[in-house]
């Protein structure tokens, strides 16, 4: 039995380094990153006056602004954008060009495939978003002259909002994998997965017998998780809800895709 689950283990180590060695090379990756340091360049030339250095006065800035431009433009149309081309390229891009013959002529099930990849394209949005994310931070805290103190004030936050960003995002990028099984080919994924996610939150919440439609959309649960942690940020108080069942049902969503992506994976026949 340890043998076995050492074998697992071996095996999904070696397609999730491939992965990830793969998409750090790739200048896809280098242009998405590039892209999500926007806010941090707006906050460079736009950032308020300091009239206060204190780690407290760090804090809330911290907080107000991270909580804008998760809302406003990482977890936007444009992040959700972004991680879905990446994701839904994964097992797309292998299925479109036959490689995932090759792939599945290795000693290596279907499922431990799925999950690989999955956890790779989790660790190329960690960089994604992770990168613009500390880079803002240490900004922040030079600004402030806070120093180390400040480092270690603000990263439980930073570490907060790249686990709401992983969550968030990674759900729509695990349903984006699921549709690249279907549909074969990364672009008609792509297209397919913004689609629904378009209709799911713009669309729907329009019909005349949804209250309060805002909620409905992914940016509101993003304040409804924040709001948990970032208890400095008063402007969160507008969003209503329960974390919990946010964090669920995020989770769900991600469970429920790669379930759905290795089924598809296996009711396909690939021959050599």
């Amino acid at each position: 039995m340890r043998s076995s689950r050492f074998s697992f283990e071996s095996r999904l180590g070696i397609i999730y380094g491939m992965e990830v060695k793969r998409l750090l090379r790739s200048r896809r990756l280098k242009l998405m990153t590039l892209l999500m340091f926007l806010p941090v360049i707006v906050y460079f030339f736009t950032h308020e006056e300091i009239t206060e250095y204190s780690t407290r006065a760090l804090r809330i800035s911290f907080q107000v602004n991270f909580s804008t431009y998760l809302v406003n433009f990482w977890a936007s149309v444009i992040g959700q954008l972004v991680v879905i081309i990446l994701m839904s390229e994964l097992l797309g891009s292998e299925i479109d060009k036959g490689t995932i013959r090759v792939l599945l002529t290795k000693p290596v099930r279907k499922s431990e495939l799925v999950i690989g990849k999955f956890l790779g394209g989790l660790t190329g949005m960690l960089v994604v978003f992770g990168l613009p994310y500390l880079v803002m931070q240490i900004y922040m805290v030079l600004l402030y002259k806070q120093g180390f103190t400040g480092l270690r004030a603000t990263f439980g936050d930073l570490l907060y909002s790249l686990e709401v960003t992983l969550l968030l995002l990674g759900s729509l990028g695990a349903f984006a994998m699921a549709l690249s099984v279907v549909l074969s080919r990364p672009l008609y994924a792509s297209l397919a997965s913004f689609g629904v996610i378009f209709v799911a939150q713009f669309i729907l919440p329009q019909l005349p017998f949804f209250d309060d439609p805002e909620r409905f959309t992914l940016n509101y649960q993003l304040g409804v998780l924040l709001r948990d942690r970032f208890t400095l940020h008063m402007g969160l108080d507008v969003y209503k809800g329960d974390p919990s069942t946010t964090l669920v049902f995020f989770a769900s969503v991600m469970l429920l895709s790669l379930i759905l992506a290795i089924l598809g994976l296996y009711r396909r026949e690939y021959r050599g």
